[in-house]
């Protein structure tokens, strides 16, 4: 009974360990010398995806953003899902601190305890809108890309007059070659049947033992 039920803890484990095997989704990062504009008198919306390609549960977003003229500024950044017209989570006002270049921005946080389908196209969009004067507030290009239950599509821009002021993810916007700095993170779940193959193992297990002691 005690080799049986010790068997059965490490099927058991093994079957929950793959509820939260991986925790990195996509990484963008860590920031280089250069940015990205936001707002200003360009209107100048920017924009990453991925694609998810496993579920996950718990998710947060965080991105390279900054503001460089010696003081915070805000931003509103949103989350679409497959289409523009799907936004799924809307963070208005995202305050960003003050740095003195695009090198020195601290991971700014966006949002939080989402749940990320696999097999979906994520973007986030984000837009200052201050629309006046220079543009104050950047968003960091990021270094190398790490992609783990998801991976990096790219990221595009929009400028005045393709821009959408009312709703900057109905902009149109154009391919970047620049990887700008953001992170996705979260608590990968198993595909139901990959869960259910667990289960049905540890039944087995079981049965047959059940089988054994009777023989």
């Amino acid at each position: 009974m005690r080799r049986f039920t010790s068997v059965l803890a490490i099927a058991l484990i093994h079957a929950l360990a793959t509820i939260s095997s991986a925790d990195l989704i996509v990484d963008n990062g860590p920031a280089t010398s250069t940015s990205f504009r936001i707002g200003g008198a360009n209107s100048q919306v920017e924009a990453v995806t991925w694609s998810q390609t496993t579920n996950a549960i718990n998710a947060s977003i965080t991105a390279l953003i900054g503001s460089v003229d010696g003081s915070a500024e805000t931003v509103d950044a949103y989350l679409l899902e497959d289409v523009p017209t799907n936004v799924i989570a809307t963070n208005a006002g995202v305050t960003v601190g003050n740095f003195a270049s695009a090198a020195d921005f601290t991971p700014v946080s966006l949002f939080s305890g989402l749940s990320l389908d696999g097999g979906h196209a994520y973007a986030i969009v984000l837009f200052n809108t201050d629309t006046t004067g220079d543009v104050n507030v950047r968003w960091s290009v990021g270094g190398g890309t790490t992609n783990g239950a998801g991976t990096f599509a790219g990221a595009s821009f929009s400028n005045s007059p393709n821009t959408n002021v009312t709703n900057p993810y109905l902009s149109s916007f154009t391919p970047s070659a620049s990887p700008l700095g953001f992170s996705v993170n979260g608590t990968v779940v198993p595909e139901p049947s990959t869960l259910a193959l667990s289960l049905c193992s540890l039944a087995l297990l079981g049965v047959g033992r059940r089988f054994r002691r009777k023989a």
